[in-house]
């Protein structure tokens, strides 16, 4: 009886003291948590904007554009923490100058060289979004964010571009990279704005003359079959024509796997040529009185159907590159 109760009072002495180890344990990792919850803190918020100054041309060979731009920071207290530490992601900076060593307001100058992904597709009336993608080069964007500053994220009014059209005011967005291979993220702020290449430049330096040479072969439909050696040397001559002057216009162009409007624009004046030149041999051929009267109505007709046939198909190309027809 004495051990028996003697184990009953060790038990629960033992139950007693397994209880407050559970409950301190329990207490200590509330502790624990709502100390993490406590010192965890929003990431930082660093205000950025660009301010264009010049921009020089467009080279559609390599992308490369030269710029000149002020880059602008607001830190939420101080920039003491090299949150103004930056990477520009589509380019080489060539000079990098602070004019500003306001600790919590810090400026640069910065030259540089972007390159831009070109897409040709519209040539010679192609527009191109000219980007300056923005990096923090020490936070990950659990531990600092970018915002625009709108009021800094401005094109001079002076900027122009030569042989293009600013179509377009600056914007900004800020965009999130992924990282995979380190399993980390990044802010960016990606500042853009819109070139276009005039639209008189494009018609008198690639359309016009292209039309001129398709105009002079399609003219020579109005000869007479008995002078069909004169025909035959205008169509001839059209056509070859036609292909120097495509290889000259697309000379400058980067290797591209995609047509262009001006590829199509001559490929159908290729066809028309051609077309030309197979009528006029095909009535080489048949000449003799016993054709004579479908000779006639052949002539009739290709002066009429050929050049239809030409604008048609120019209007169904322009339809499906410059999204002419409403859907």
């Amino acid at each position: 009886m004495p051990d028996t109760f003697q184990n009953s009072i060790c038990g629960r002495v033992m139950s007693s003291f397994l209880s407050s180890i559970l409950i301190f344990i329990s207490i200590f990792l509330s502790s624990m948590t709502y100390s993490q919850e406590n010192f965890e803190t929003d990431p930082e918020v660093v205000n950025i904007g660009i301010y264009l100054i010049r921009a020089g041309s467009l080279n559609i060979s390599t992308g490369a554009i030269k710029v000149d731009f002020y880059l602008d920071f607001i830190c939420e207290d101080l920039c003491d923490d090299n949150q103004d530490e930056f990477e520009l992601i589509n380019g080489k900076i060539t000079s990098s100058v602070q004019i500003d060593d306001d600790p919590a307001n810090p400026t640069y100058r910065i030259s540089a060289t972007l390159f831009q992904k070109i897409n040709l597709n519209q040539f010679p009336f192609d527009n191109h979004k000219i980007k300056i993608i923005i990096e923090s080069a020490n936070f990950e964007s659990a531990d600092m964010e970018y915002a625009v500053n709108l009021d800094s994220t401005q094109i001079d009014s002076d900027v122009y571009v030569l042989g293009w059209d600013i179509v377009s005011t600056a914007s900004a967005e800020i965009v999130e990279k992924y990282y995979s291979a380190w399993d980390v993220s990044y802010n960016r702020y990606q500042y853009s704005f819109d070139l276009g290449k005039p639209a008189l430049a494009g018609w008198l330096k690639g359309i016009l003359p292209a039309t001129i040479i398709i105009l002079g072969a399609l003219l020579s439909l109005f000869v007479n079959a008995k002078k069909i050696e004169t025909r035959v040397a205008i169509t001839t001559a059209a056509l070859i024509a036609s292909v120097l002057f495509h290889l000259n216009f697309t000379s400058k162009f980067p290797v591209i796997g995609y047509f262009t409007f001006a590829d199509v624009f001559m490929i159908i004046n290729y066809l028309v040529i051609l077309l030309t030149l197979g009528l006029t041999i095909w009535l080489i051929y048949v000449e003799n009185a016993e054709h004579e009267i479908l000779l006639k109505k052949v002539h009739k007709l290709e002066v009429y159907m050929v050049p239809l046939l030409w604008i048609s198909l120019h209007f169904i190309s322009a339809t499906f590159f410059f999204d002419l027809w409403p859907i």
